[in-house]
């Protein structure tokens, strides 16, 4: 696709906003337009300026563009989508990896081998029926039709599809997320298992107590270093994380998921004894991984194997009865911070959500205990703040003595 012409125009001559629009036919012949604004430009000559500027940039981006083309696959077309993508930053490699696997999962094997422009409406709904016969999850179909959906949007936007195939074809709903958290019982079995099984110099003896007092994810704990842990201010800065990548360079280090989990936040007093003490034993410098080797962190699927292990050893399992993930342990601690009445602008921040609503819609509702001691504290503050309640109570008071 190439942009063929560009032209500027002046809409409104008291305020003198100026326009650039630009043509260009797409893979059916038919010429299309985009437009942008141009509140810079001070006159006509600087228009168009800017305007050639922009429509140099428009065909530099389209010559990165994939391609839709009328006989390629769809095989062909989401890789060459992906690829796009994490080649211009779009995305994370270790979210490029992610799509990857789902897709040879749950759309190369029923839509790899259809021609990319010919997919319609009768395809997807059959395509949905076989997931759902396949007995995945409504969560599972429900993302992997936003990221098909997401790639036909792409091409359909930028001209290179007549129709929008998923036009008329309902979106899966989503399932309601189940959060899990631990007994009391269950969370003393988690503590006397890792004291059982580590000494408190092994690597997944903090690794542990950091996502169960912290309540980090696996990738900040394994991009954790020991210049993110401050003694003297007790607190932990989450910096950095471990992305997972199938590519040739492997995995490797990043920005946390997203601005909001870039924080910092208090230490439990547990956790900073347990990693005080690793950091006697083995006197790492500041740039260190916490549970690395020195210099090299240990990789995700590492932690998560180590971390399955010591599960199976010790038959641990959560309040549903199933076996305990790390981030299980992650949804237990907000779930504690809940339970404890802390306030969601603080649990936020520590828990590294992009917003208090967030917090809220996932760990809201997550245990029925907490529903309870909220009821009880509101009636404590209620009556601490009404003269009537205070009055009442004396009266009861007065009468059983």
């Amino acid at each position: 696709m190439k942009y063929t012409a560009v032209s500027v125009r002046q809409l409104d001559r008291k305020g003198k906003p100026w326009q650039a629009r630009a043509k260009y036919k797409d893979v059916y012949g038919k010429w299309k337009e985009v437009s942008k604004m141009l509140p810079e430009a001070k006159g006509k000559k600087e228009a168009n300026r800017m305007a050639k500027e922009w429509l140099d940039q428009l065909n530099a981006e389209a010559d990165l563009m994939p391609n839709a083309g009328k006989a390629k696959t769809v095989d062909e077309i989401y890789k060459e989508y992906l690829l796009h993508q994490v080649s211009t930053g779009e995305i994370e490699r270790s979210t490029y990896s992610n799509s990857m696997y789902s897709y040879n999962k749950y759309i190369k094997p029923y839509l790899g081998d259809y021609v990319f422009a010919s997919v319609d409406k009768t395809v997807l709904s059959g395509w949905l029926t076989k997931l759902y016969q396949a007995g995945l999850s409504q969560n599972t179909i429900h993302t992997t039709y936003a990221r098909l959906k997401k790639v036909y949007n792409y091409f359909y936007n930028n001209g290179e599809l007549l129709k929008d195939p998923f036009k008329g074809v309902k979106m899966p709903k989503k399932g309601e997320a189940k959060v899990t958290h631990l007994t009391k019982e269950q969370m003393e079995n988690v503590l006397s298992a890792v004291h059982l099984n580590y000494n408190e110099n092994d690597p997944m003896y903090v690794g542990i107590l950091l996502t169960f007092y912290a309540g980090l994810r696996r990738g900040e704990i394994c991009g954790l270093r020991w210049n993110d842990i401050d003694f003297y201010k007790h607190t932990i800065t989450v910096r950095s994380a471990v992305g997972v990548s199938s590519g040739k360079d492997g995995d490797y280090t990043k920005n946390p998921k997203n601005k909001s989990s870039n924080r910092t936040f208090p230490m439990m007093p547990q956790l900073e004894e347990a990693l005080l003490k690793r950091k006697q034993f083995i006197n790492p410098l500041d740039s260190w991984y916490v549970i690395g080797e020195q210099e090299q962190f240990m990789r995700p699927q590492q932690y998560n194997r180590l971390f399955s292990e010591f599960v199976d050893r010790n038959n641990l399992v959560d309040a549903y009865g199933k076996k305990i993930v790390p981030h299980g342990l992650r949804h237990n601690f907000a779930t504690m911070g809940i339970q404890s009445g802390m306030d969601i602008a603080s649990l936020a921040l520590m828990m590294g959500h992009a917003s208090r609503a967030m917090t809220l819609d996932t760990y809201g509702d997550a245990n029925a205990d907490a529903l309870v001691l909220a009821s009880v504290k509101l009636k404590d503050t209620f009556n601490e703040n009404t003269d009537y309640f205070k009055f009442e109570e004396e009266q009861e008071d007065t009468e059983e003595e």
